[in-house]
């Protein structure tokens, strides 16, 4: 009788949810705070989906003075539940954790919190490459400029720019994770200007600055004329 009792819980409870947006970097660990102190609640329950929230993950009731705490689901090894709160801890986290979870609690009366967590892969470094002058890339460019090109292996919600300084000067990003994202950029020379290339996502960014000596000016025209074969 325990399941049919949960899922009851959560059909009845999910309408009038309190409702939770946060972030989280794999690998690390997050909070789902409650808010709340002193809880003085007989049964927590928690639940997790992709989705829909509609997965057992936590039990913890009060019975005959006894608190019993039951973790469920593929990653129960990574929950912990401050009783006092409710509120869930979720460690080492993997972008499958990524979902909604939804707590609900009795003591008077059943109160429903719902949180939206996305979970985001750390961002890898971009890399920045001269394109040669014999590219088709490079066809347009005028003569006294450097073409160079910043890439980096998409993830999700990432986004790749060029900033002049603390100017962006232009951003590309794309849904489709299979390809990379790649940015181009001409100089006309001379330039001492600082250029950065800036890949980030919501929880973190990575920078590598475009050094103009060494892609543009310390090697010979010549290097740069090799076509493919």
């Amino acid at each position: 009788y325990g399941d049919i009792y949960i899922k009851e819980i959560y059909l009845l409870g999910a309408v009038n949810a309190e409702v939770n947006t946060l972030t989280g970097r794999e690998r690390q660990s997050v909070t789902l705070h409650t808010g709340l102190t002193g809880l003085q609640a007989d049964k927590i329950f928690w639940f997790f989906g992709p989705v829909i929230p509609n997965t057992s993950i936590v039990e913890s009731q009060v019975i005959r003075g006894e608190n019993i705490t039951e973790f469920k689901g593929r990653f129960r090894e990574k929950l912990q539940l401050d009783r006092e709160t409710g509120s869930l801890t979720i460690r080492n986290l993997t972008l499958n954790n990524s979902g909604v979870y939804q707590l609900d609690f009795f003591n008077t009366h059943k109160t429903s919190q719902r949180f939206y967590l996305t979970v985001y892969a750390p961002v890898p470094l971009p890399q920045v490459r001269k394109i040669p002058e014999g590219d088709f890339l490079d066809s347009s460019s005028e003569k006294g400029s450097c073409s160079v090109v910043c890439s980096v292996e998409n993830r999700r919600d990432m986004t790749l720019s060029w900033y002049r300084g603390e100017k962006r000067l232009n951003q590309t990003s794309s849904p489709d994770l299979s390809t990379n994202l790649s940015l181009h950029l001409e100089i006309k020379l001379p330039d001492n200007n600082i250029y950065s290339c800036v890949a980030a996502n919501p929880v973190g960014n990575q920078t590598t600055k475009l050094n103009i000596e060494t892609l543009c000016l310390q090697f010979s025209n010549a290097q740069f004329h090799l076509l493919p074969h």
